[in-house]
């Protein structure tokens, strides 16, 4: 199948400039910049150890959250998103089957190619931070 991971340069950069206007609105709908502000609760006498192990419980809490609002609350827009990534319609990921769907997304996530293009799109302000 056809993915962002092993499409030609051409399609990459044709379905990403997709992509990249629906990931802001996205970004809302999720929540994403909320969750992500949850910071755990440090008393100030933690050891360095005790303060960092916090912080990756926590940050392992709002990815949960926001896993959860992908798939509890907001399961069209992530089935949408996903599709793109993937050169599909909305109706055409809903009905691919729940392997190769999640198969897809394990191949996305772990393309180096995709994830350093979105990390960079958002640093350089090319995905609309402006409504994030």
């Amino acid at each position: 199948m056809k993915t962002l991971a092993n499409c030609t340069l051409k399609e990459f950069l044709m379905q990403t400039n997709k992509i990249r206007h629906k990931a802001a609105d996205f970004y809302n709908i999720i929540g994403i910049a909320d969750i992500r502000k949850t910071m755990p609760t440090l008393t100030g006498k933690e050891t360095p150890e005790e303060a960092e192990k916090k912080r990756i419980e926590q940050g392992k809490k709002n990815i949960s959250a926001i896993i959860d609002k992908c798939i509890d609350a907001n399961i069209d827009a992530t089935i949408e998103i996903i599709g793109l990534m993937c050169f599909k319609t909305p109706e055409e990921a809903e009905n691919m089957d729940a392997t190769e769907f999640i198969d897809v997304v394990f191949e996305i996530i772990g393309s180096e190619r995709v994830m350093n293009f979105f990390t960079k799109m958002v640093k350089s302000g090319l995905i609309d931070t402006a409504k994030l």
